[in-house]
């Protein structure tokens, strides 16, 4: 918990708007990766319902809101991620294999029964109660990055033919039970949010942009739900911008106030035809923000509401009082640092099962850990230093649990002697 004290301290004195937790899965079988955060059926005993007050409480102390994203990470658990035997399988609509997802080792999933599905929505449910009565202010609902939500929603995971898949309005089911049983448990002013893709980026067979509108499309008209957050992509595609940025500087200088549109952001095309529903449910844009005045120009246009900060967040965790919102520094020099990973290539010479999550995003998790450590991101590190750490960190473990066997032996022969003497 000292950990978790420590990160969102740092994010709850920074002056953002609202906080989102990272990713908390809602079944304790099925982990993303090795140590994320769950929330199970112990979730209200104690002590862990008093570490979800706490986390509650420091993220909130200094009056930004903070609600929790709940996910599941369907066929993107790994083995041994999660509380779940060798043998069984991750989940998914249909049993569709991950074709390519660097740095990792993927089962081909189970496709999910009836039962299956009743008891996911049941878990997410449960989530957003324990959130709810932690104190929290909302949930939102990861439906974004390929994991099961998304799954139901894309026809190329989805190829079900009962009333979960086959058309678009089937393959909304699933999300239409998650946001109708939750806001009927935690109905306002408890904040329900979802965050959903523009579209799968694939070559063939994925998730078109114009399903991905009308997905939106029923958020905006169903009343229920009080922010939509846009992002895109998932491990098997190849060309959205997000996910292919890791290695990008982006802008090298903040860009000047003018009269054409900046376009700073990944997803703006599709977050303009959201607009163009003019719906009064804000629209949350993240991925590829870094200027203020990119963030302004994206929210004077109407193509946004909300600006979403990831990655610089990790970086400069108190971007927003420091350079965003402070009045001292002049538009052309208020800027976030880069977020382009340097040394990404190493990552092409090691085994899956070192690389673990990605080296990309494993450079992002070890920056938080050190956030959470109580020292500062190091935004200058590499992909090759993070990695030899990672495999010094478990040659050290692995030492130290040899040491205590050796040890533990040595006093049981120690004992055995004195006995005999």
């Amino acid at each position: 918990m000292s950990k978790f004290r420590n990160l969102y301290k740092n994010w709850s004195e920074a002056q953002y708007g609202l906080l989102i937790t990272g990713q908390v899965q809602v079944d304790i079988r099925y982990f993303s990766i090795a140590g994320d955060v769950c929330c199970h059926s112990g979730s209200t005993e104690e002590p862990a319902f008093s570490m979800w007050k706490e986390w509650a409480q420091v993220a909130q102390k200094n009056g930004t809101p903070c609600i929790v994203q709940l996910a599941h990470p369907g066929r993107m658990s790994p083995p041994g991620a999660g509380n779940r035997p060798t043998d069984m399988a991750p989940l998914c609509p249909s049993s569709v294999p991950v074709k390519s997802a660097p740095g990792r080792v993927l089962e081909t999933p189970k496709a999910m029964t009836l039962e299956d599905i009743d008891v996911a929505v049941a878990n997410w449910v449960r989530g957003a109660v324990v959130a709810r009565d932690a104190g929290f202010a909302g949930i939102q609902l990861h439906g974004a990055h390929g994991f099961l939500l998304s799954q139901f929603l894309s026809p190329h995971t989805n190829r079900r033919t009962d009333e979960y898949g086959g058309t678009p309005q089937k393959r909304l089911k699933f999300l239409q039970r998650l946001v109708t049983e939750i806001r009927a448990v935690c109905p306002p002013s408890f904040c329900l949010s979802v965050k959903l893709n523009s579209g799968d980026y694939m070559a063939e067979g994925g998730l078109s942009q114009d399903e991905a509108l009308d997905q939106v499309r029923w958020l905006l008209e169903c009343g229920m739900v009080d922010f939509v957050e846009i992002s895109g992509g998932n491990a098997e595609q190849s060309t959205s911008k997000l996910h292919n940025s890791f290695g990008n500087k982006s802008l090298s200088a903040a860009p000047k106030k003018q009269s054409t549109r900046i376009r700073e952001a990944y997803f703006t095309d599709f977050a303009e035809k959201i607009a163009a529903l003019k719906s009064e449910v804000p629209i949350q844009l993240s991925g590829g923000f870094r200027s203020r005045v990119g963030m302004a120009d994206a929210i004077d246009s109407g193509a946004c509401q909300l600006i979403g900060l990831g990655r610089a967040a990790v970086l400069e965790p108190s971007l927003p009082r420091e350079t965003l919102l402070n009045p001292s520094i002049p538009d052309d020099q208020s800027l976030a640092l880069p977020h382009a990973v340097r040394g990404l290539w190493f990552a092409n010479l090691m085994p899956a099962g070192v690389v673990g999550s990605g080296p990309a995003l494993e450079y992002f998790y070890w920056n938080m850990r050190r956030l959470g450590s109580g020292l500062k991101s190091d935004p200058y590190a590499s992909v090759p230093y993070v990695i030899c750490l990672k495999i010094l960190g478990h040659i050290h473990q692995l030492a130290a649990g040899m040491m205590e066997g050796a040890t533990a032996w040595l006093r049981m022969g120690s004992r055995s002697a004195l006995k005999r003497d």
